[in-house]
């Protein structure tokens, strides 16, 4: 090194912008420990099994089905991922179907929804859906809505809570019969 060089690196001018460089990165590090949250992928309160799971979701299902009395009602169960295709935790999630009347459909899932809002049901704030009601109980949602597949036929498509530890990755089949369940 020259030594115009050695002697401006030894400098208060040099001196005072080294150490502002490294007392802005020390402040800018801090400023992201502090304020960074990585996402949440842990579950929420003690862990659920399988059976656990899945009859948070089943129990629910048969309540609607009983209580409504749902008109050939049908149902499968599959566990969820709760953060990305594949890796826990996971939700139970049961897809029913039942058959409308060839008139007023849209009437009869607002009797459904308002009946289960009389057994202990709430109405769930709409996160971006655009179809359908949303209610939730006991930590299961479920949204009521017309069968975009057949027009005969009402849909309900519930999630339990994200509690579940298990590893789902390679359940063979993934999605479960449960129709003799529901009545």
């Amino acid at each position: 090194m020259g030594s115009a060089v050695q002697e401006w690196l030894r400098s208060t001018a040099a001196r005072a912008l080294m150490l502002a460089a490294l007392t802005m990165s020390i402040v800018l590090a801090a400023a992201f420990i502090v304020i960074y949250t990585p996402p949440k992928t842990g579950v929420e309160g003690e862990p659920m099994s399988d059976e656990q799971a899945m009859a948070q979701v089943v129990d629910a299902a048969r309540q609607i089905v009983t209580t409504t009395r749902m008109d050939e009602a049908n149902g499968s169960a599959v566990f969820l991922s709760c953060t990305s295709l594949h890796d826990p935790p996971y939700q139970a999630a049961v897809y029913l179907n039942f058959r409308l009347p060839e008139t007023n459909s849209v009437k009869r899932i607002r009797e459904i929804a308002t009946t289960m809002v009389a057994h202990g049901w709430q109405q769930a704030p709409a996160m971006g859906e655009h179809f359908g009601l949303k209610l939730t109980r006991d930590g299961v949602t479920a949204t009521f809505h017309e069968n975009l597949d057949d027009e005969n036929f009402g849909t309900v498509r519930m999630y339990g809570q994200c509690r579940n530890v298990g590893d789902h990755r390679n359940d063979d089949p993934a999605w479960t019969d449960i129709t003799d369940q529901l009545g």
